[in-house]
């Protein structure tokens, strides 16, 4: 697909220059493939893609092909249901938004709630002219089997599930987790405690990489390291403390799987019984502004807008061409920041 991409790019690109304005007569593949040296099939395929773009229109059969006139918007839209007020989700809509834009594509955004619950919303998407959806909302989980339009499940991942293709975009979980980790070791800390949540694939993940990393560096008692969570409120983040303060009086860091779990840490070490908290070094996950950057707190950029685009992406693909033999588990490159507070 490389070539037929390519090509479609070059032959985008040649449009942008107005050599041939609207309504004028595209070259044909023979001219095509002469130019550009590439096959008839390759030029076929990057025409057909302009076509379904609506860039170019196909006359009848040996008339053929013509730069449209008018590009139709929308050509058609796309649903993301999401849970609002998370400025991480925000990022990810954002990027998801724009891609659509960029396309051709109006993006709708529904979030479920006591009023409108899940299910209506999924009955009237089924329902509807919606080409696709991405699913963001954690509290959603895996969509019905007999649900039909193409799904893209956004950053917190899906298991596996016999007899039915699970799609999803996120960032390297274990990857970033694991450099984390071992981040924080080539700075000196041996102490160090893993406070998170295996909730969901994605913060499982984090915290295999955590232990990954820890394994491989001989650090000992692993499994006494590992304090899960059941959702990491803080009140639950306040109890996680105590057992940490507790059974660990040297411990001079804690590895978290989430920013907002740092954020809930530093609320708790705000009350006396916590003073100690002080000199204890922490590291977030996600990178989300107001925490990570304006308290230096070590974290994972997981690129949230670039998780959006990547998924209206491939949703795209899926719709233009059908869904894959196998599912897709696309990957965004993860980056560490603010290690130079550790």
């Amino acid at each position: 697909m490389s070539k037929i991409n390519d090509l479609a790019d070059e032959l985008k690109n040649l449009l942008g220059t107005g050599a041939y304005p609207a309504g004028a007569r595209f070259p044909s593949e023979y001219e095509l493939m002469e130019r550009f040296q590439v096959s008839r099939l390759t030029a076929n395929k990057a025409v057909a893609l302009l076509v379904a773009e609506g860039l170019l229109d196909r006359g009848r059969r040996g008339s053929g092909t013509f730069v449209r006139c008018e590009r139709k918007f929308p050509r058609g839209w796309l649903a993301a249901i999401e849970e609002f007020g998370h400025p991480y989700n925000m990022g990810m809509i954002a990027g998801a938004a724009e891609t659509a834009f960029a396309n051709g594509y109006m993006l709708s955004v529904f979030r479920p709630d006591r009023q409108v619950g899940i299910s209506m919303i999924l009955r009237q998407l089924a329902a509807s002219d919606c080409l696709g959806v991405l699913v963001s909302a954690y509290g959603v989980g895996v969509l019905p089997s007999d649900f039909p339009k193409p799904v893209i499940y956004l950053d917190h991942g899906v298991e596996e599930q016999s007899g039915r293709l699970l799609h999803s975009v996120m960032c390297d979980n274990f990857g970033a987790a694991y450099e984390m980790m071992t981040r924080i070791i080539a700075a000196g800390k041996r102490e160090i405690v893993v406070l998170g949540i295996e909730s969901t694939p994605n913060r499982r993940q984090r915290i295999a990489g955590f232990t990954a990393a820890m394994q491989d560096h001989r650090l000992t008692d692993i499994a006494r390291r590992r304090v899960i969570m059941h959702h990491g409120s803080r009140y639950e983040v306040k109890i996680a403390l105590q057992k940490i303060l507790r059974q660990f009086p040297k411990a001079d860091f804690i590895a978290t799987d989430s920013d907002d779990i740092v954020y809930r840490i530093m609320a708790v070490a705000q009350e006396k019984t916590f003073s100690r908290l002080e000199k204890i070094g922490l590291s977030g996950f996600g990178n989300v502004r107001g925490i990570a950057d304006l308290h230096h707190i070590p974290s994972v950029n997981q690129h949230p807008w670039h998780i959006g685009k990547e998924a209206v992406n491939a949703l795209l693909e899926m719709i233009r061409n059908g869904e894959p033999t196998e599912s897709l588990r696309i990957q965004v490159p993860a980056e560490l920041v603010n290690t130079e507070y550790l």
